[in-house]
């Protein structure tokens, strides 16, 4: 008798054995999130080669769009769910009505340089010049006006700021003599120089805090899928360790998106990532700030908000 309840507990628990074998995996939540670049966003990419999204339940969609206001429209929108981008073109959308918050930081500096035609060697030669940008509203467009006040330039009178495109369009700009100077990030800044342009500042060695990239969600998301974002901001976070402590897989990730083949312009912006990025994936209050400071002079309501009402950290792990 103990023989036959024994074998059919044997049974019984092998049909369980291969029911669970069959069972489906866990779904996993598809998140479509949109960038602008591929250098401080690269922590993102090495955390998805790594499988660290799909170990917390996510299947992710990088989008890249060019211009940060771009972006923007397209998460307002909801052709995204996530948004990795600059809080200049954010709260330009927010002032106009837009229910946004930042629940991350990315990059807390300023990671770009400025770069001239050869002929010009100082930042003051550039008055009754060109500056071309990505799109007017972007951070290409706050960092052009900052890096003209630090030469003692009004950005309204003394440069003209102009729409240019993404990088090598600029580059190209550049080439043909249809702008006279263009922000780079520091890996195409890198390069650029090597080309024989004339690098007028490098906004790194100055380590102004900006929120140039931070992680951006609609309001609706922050009410109707609290744990979902819980989740992904604790897959966020472990990607940025990760991609901290992963230097060569970083730097040839790097090659592989900015498609540049010169490992010393990539392994530049490895070091100013690390330094830029946040280990605990906080956004910076005081470069939030800035933000909030430079749009006054053209939006006076400006001043009636805070670093803090643009946030919502409360999914930070």
């Amino acid at each position: 008798m103990a023989s036959q309840t024994f074998f059919a507990v044997a049974v019984a628990l092998t049909l369980l054995l291969r029911l669970f074998s069959a069972a489906p995996a866990a779904e996993l939540t598809t998140i479509r999130i949109a960038h602008n670049g591929f250098s401080s966003e690269l922590p993102f990419y090495i955390g998805k080669d790594a499988g660290i999204f799909v170990k917390h339940g996510f299947n992710v969609e990088p989008i890249f769009i060019v211009g940060g206001s771009t972006t923007i429209q397209a998460l307002i929108g909801r052709s995204l769910d996530l948004l990795m981008g600059g809080a200049t073109p954010m709260l330009a959308a927010v002032m106009n009505g837009a229910q946004l918050k930042i629940i991350g930081g990315m990059n807390n500096r300023i990671p770009f340089a400025l770069l001239a035609q050869a002929e010009i060697k100082s930042g003051p030669q550039l008055k009754g010049k060109k500056i071309g940008i990505t799109r007017f509203g972007s951070n290409t467009d706050f960092i052009a006006r900052l890096a003209a006040q630090e030469f003692g330039l009004n950005p309204k009178t003394d440069v003209t700021i102009v729409q240019s495109g993404a990088p090598d369009q600029r580059l190209l700009a550049l080439k043909t003599r249809t702008i006279d100077a263009t922000l780079f990030n520091i890996e195409q800044a890198f390069v650029a120089r090597k080309q024989g342009y004339t690098q007028l500042i490098n906004f790194v060695d100055k380590d102004i805090e900006y929120t140039h990239i931070a992680i951006i969600v609609r309001d609706d998301t922050i009410k109707t899928q609290p744990e979902m974002l819980r989740r992904f901001m604790r897959a966020y976070v472990e990607s940025i360790r990760y991609f901290k402590t992963h230097k060569e897989e970083a730097i040839k990730k790097g090659m592989q998106l900015q498609k540049l083949a010169d490992r010393d312009a990539i392994e530049a912006g490895y070091q100013s990532n690390v330094k830029a990025l946040p280990d605990d994936g906080r956004p910076t209050f005081k470069g939030t700030q800035l933000v909030i400071d430079a749009a006054v002079p053209d939006d006076p309501k400006a001043k009636n908000y805070t670093p803090q009402q643009l946030m919502d950290l409360s999914f930070l792990p």
